[in-house]
């Protein structure tokens, strides 16, 4: 018997939460206090984190691992009807809302 795979919105969530925390790390913005208190933040890093170590593994160069991460999070965010502008107004804290990248930086 198999570990039981995640239900379709606790993958979809876990998807917006790294693509929330790929736009702070494009954006600098992982030390800010703010976003570091943050409950969504944290459990954004957690996931993110994870991910990166074994994709790391897989794919050796860091650029790789962002370019899948970039391209898996657009197609998923996409499926969902949503894009980073989206996710990122669903998570940021109040005195970070304003969507921190230039259009077309991701």
């Amino acid at each position: 018997m198999g570990t039981p795979s995640p239900s379709p919105q606790l993958h979809a969530d876990a998807l917006k939460l790294l693509a929330f925390y790929e736009i702070a790390r494009q954006a600098n913005l992982t030390e800010n206090p703010d976003l570091m208190n943050s409950p969504a933040f944290q459990k954004a890093q957690q996931i993110y984190e994870a991910r990166a170590q074994y994709l790391g593994e897989a794919f050796g160069k860091r650029e790789t691992v962002d370019d899948y991460l970039k391209m898996r999070l657009e197609g998923a965010l996409a499926m969902q009807g949503k894009n980073w502008e989206d996710v990122w107004e669903e998570f940021a804290p109040e005195s970070l809302k304003t969507f921190p990248l230039a259009p077309g930086t991701l």
